[in-house]
């Protein structure tokens, strides 16, 4: 990826109700699962902000989460309300282009 160049979607569509997809303005295409997503939610109420350490157990993210939306925030990420409630995470483009879910 060439570092000079600003990072950013260059369209997002929904594959099935499970997963999505984001091609990046570079032409690379990754595919996301959102109970991948949810798994790694950087909010407070699933990451303590001090340690890192998860305070949701992922194994409880069930397979079949759903997003209820996906909306841009800013130029430099996107937030996802999934149906099991989450909705505070805001995955940044640089976490998600490097998110090994994403192939």
């Amino acid at each position: 990826m060439n570092m000079n160049k600003p990072l950013f979607v260059k369209q997002i569509w929904q594959k099935n109700n499970y997963t999505f997809s984001i091609q990046w303005n570079d032409g690379v295409v990754q595919d996301f699962r959102l109970c991948d997503l949810q798994r790694h939610c950087p909010c407070a109420s699933c990451t303590d902000e001090n340690t890192g350490q998860r305070l949701v157990d992922p194994r409880t993210i069930a397979d079949e989460v759903k997003a209820v939306v996906i909306r841009s925030v800013g130029r430099y990420g996107l937030q996802v309300r999934f149906t099991s409630g989450c909705s505070m995470g805001i995955y940044s483009f640089d976490r998600l282009r490097t998110m090994q879910e994403g192939k």
